[in-house]
Parts: C-alpha cells; structure tokens; sequence
C-alpha cells in the first residue's frame, strides 16, 4: 500500500515536478494559473541557465557534478546519472507529498534519464505517481525518437500511470495556422486542467465524494493512461462532452475498452439533473471494461462559469507490445530458473556432475578432430600411391 501522511483536516499534498526544459517550460504555465495551496511546484533541471529563470518558487538543480550546469547534453544516461546523484534532494521532496506529478519531454537528456529515476524513487517510497510526458516531433529524427521511445519503456516499469503527449498531435488537431508558444500552450493545458480538478475534487467533500484513497485506488492499475477535461455550457450535447473528456485529441490513442480503472469527476451547478449524471454513469460503462473499477464523484460548485465540467482519468491500459514484452521477460526469466533447476538436480552433493559422459575432460573439439582426420587420410593416400610403384622403381629413388 502506499504511504499517506495526510493529516485529519488535512487537504491531500500534490507535487509536481516539471523535468528538463519542456518540464520546467510546463511549470512556468502552471505558475501563471490558479492552483490550490496544497499543490506545490518543483521545477528540476541539470541546466543553471535555464533553472535560474524558472517562474516557480521551488527550484532544484541535479548533477552538479555530473554536468557542472551546463545541461545533459541529448544524454540520457547523463540526466539518469544527475539524478542519482542528487537522490537525496529528490527523495526529500518526493517523501513529502501524497500524490506525485512528474511532466517532461522524452528524446533529450534530462527529463529521458531522469524522470524513470524520480519514478523508482517514488516507488520505492510507495507513492502514487502519475507521469505526463511528450514525445518528439517525426523532423526531429529516428534517433531521438528511439530515445524518447526507450525512456517511455523504462517509465511504465516504475509509473502508476504513464500519459503520452505525442508533438506529432499538435499539427495534426490544431489549426495550421497556431503559433508554436499557443501549441505548446495547449498541450501543457491538459496537465493544467487536471491539476485543477484533482485538487477541487479531493481537497473538497462532494456531494457524492471523492477522496485520495479512491484516487489511490484507480492509479493503482499501472499502464498507460489517458485523461482529460471536458466542459459544457447550457444547450451543448452531453454526449459530445463525455467523448471530448475521455479522447483528448492531443493524447496517444488509447484503446479504452482496456482501462482497468478510472476516476470521473463532476463539478455542475445544483441545477444539474438525475438523468444528466445517470448518462455520464452509462456513457462510461459502455466505452470501459465491465470489470473496471470506476469511481465518480459530484461536486456542487455554485458559482460554475460552465453548466458542468467533466475531469476523467482512466488507467490501467496494456497495449499488445507491452504485453507481449511482459510476456517475452517472464518467459526468458522461467526458462532461466528452469535451466538453473535441471543443473542442480544433476548435480551430486560433491559439486561434480551424474552425467560422466559429458564432463569438459572428454569433450571433443570438432575443428581438432577434422585436422586430425584430414592428416590421417593424406599419409594414408601417400602410402597407397607408393605401393601402386613397383618395388625395383622405388629402390631406384632411394639411390643418391
């Protein structure tokens, strides 16, 4: 189970760290919004530069040794290094919260080695942790991608629930016409949003409440994940505002009908009807597993700019190569204790093995034993050829 240091009274601690450059560019958008005081943000980077004008109070520079501030240089393993070095900083931080947060871009140095560290550190210290990173764009090469791609691997092997932000989607959903700093604006308006909607949902008792334990429950499902925020003003379809919350354009495709959880949560106006939430109940039950586990909470907020508002995480999702990867190390690791079993079991208690037939003292070495045959068949050929000549002929070759 996870460690929970809340306190009665208490509104749950989030931090949220922002890695590397895209990290701490994500931080410095969160600054400008408004986020609950029980949110803190972390801006983490092996870059001094760049750190010294992050716009959040709390800043960490990792690997002073390992890159003396200058950065990882597209290294990942630099950026794993500098934050290893610097684990006692990081676990400090990390140990103090309740939920984890952790965004930064895979394919460079920092956020690629770094951010799967921070997550073996949050599990080791059984803290649910949720990770929202992007991947490159295609221009900027297969090598950088095959990056990104690694360290998105190395992450579900530690994350609770791992949210992929390909660049990609921002051509393809976003108007030609967006300038790059609205773009990335949009993006980093996911986390945003979620943020948000977590902290109203969790800090507050709800009509129908949602605690951190509930939210515990559903990030427990690691995978991949998906999440978004939807809201309708008065007149919309419902329908298309549920669709909207739970395939966020800009997000990897997610095959939801694989979602082992997911938490919904509702903020709308008392005016809000029986049949409204019973639709939203339906509508997710139907794109879902019958066996997740869903939880979906309603909160009044009075003064709602919006006839409702939707937040939905669902998690829990294991495309096929995650689960022919997983399948492909079990496999290789039964086949190894299978092998280690059969040696000990031929093995007599003195440390030498039954099978005498096979001890390395008679084995024989094939390249040897084809040397040794083709000398043998050329002195036999010379000594036919030299019967084939008649005695008198080869007397006569001796003489000098």
């Amino acid at each position: 189970m996870f460690d929970l240091h809340t306190q009665n009274n208490q509104a749950p601690r989030i931090a949220v760290f922002g890695v590397g450059g895209c990290g701490c560019n994500s931080i410095n958008q969160l600054s400008q919004s408004v986020l609950a005081d029980n949110v803190q943000l972390i801006a983490v980077n092996t870059d001094a530069q760049s750190l010294h004008v992050s716009q959040c109070s709390t800043r960490l520079q990792i690997g002073l040794e390992a890159t003396k501030g200058l950065g990882a240089g597209a290294r990942p393993q630099k950026g794993y290094d500098a934050a290893a070095e610097s684990e006692a900083e990081l676990r400090e931080y990390i140990e103090l919260a309740d939920i984890i947060f952790i965004t930064g871009g895979m394919g460079g140095g920092t956020g690629t080695g770094a951010i799967p560290f921070m997550a073996s550190v949050a599990t080791e210290l059984n803290k649910p942790l949720v990770a929202v990173v992007t991947t490159p764009f295609n221009f900027e090469g297969h090598q950088r991608g095959l990056m990104a791609k690694k360290g998105v691997d190395e992450l579900m092997q530690h994350a609770n629930a791992v949210i992929v932000l390909p660049n990609d989607q921002l051509v393809k959903t976003l108007d030609k016409k967006v300038s790059l700093v609205n773009a990335f604006y949009e993006s980093n308006r996911i986390l945003q949003d979620v943020l948000q909607g977590l902290t109203t949902t969790i800090s507050q008792s709800g009509l129908i409440n949602i605690d951190l334990n509930d939210f515990i429950a559903v990030v427990s499902h690691q995978g991949r994940a998906a999440m978004g925020v939807a809201r309708q003003m008065a007149g919309e379809d419902l329908q298309q505002t549920i669709n909207k919350a739970l395939k966020n354009p800009l997000l990897e495709e997610c095959d939801l009908s694989k979602a082992q959880g997911a938490i919904v949560s509702v903020m709308a106006t008392e005016n809000i009807e029986l049949n409204q939430y019973n639709s939203i109940g339906e509508t997710l039950q139907e794109q879902l597993d019958p066996a997740a586990l869903v939880i979906i909470g309603l909160t009044i907020v009075p003064d709602l700019d919006c006839e409702l508002e939707l937040m939905v995480i669902a998690t829990g999702m294991q495309d096929e190569a995650d689960s022919l990867n997983a399948y492909v190390e079990q496999a290789l690791v039964d086949q190894s204790l299978l092998n280690q079993l059969l040696v000990e079991q031929q093995r007599p208690a003195g440390g030498k093995s039954h099978n005498h037939r096979f001890e390395s003292s008679e084995l024989l070495n094939l390249h040897d034993f084809l040397k040794e045959k083709s000398v043998r068949e050329k002195s036999c050929d010379q000594f036919t050829t030299e019967l084939e000549i008649p005695t008198y002929t080869r007397n006569q070759k001796r003489v000098y």
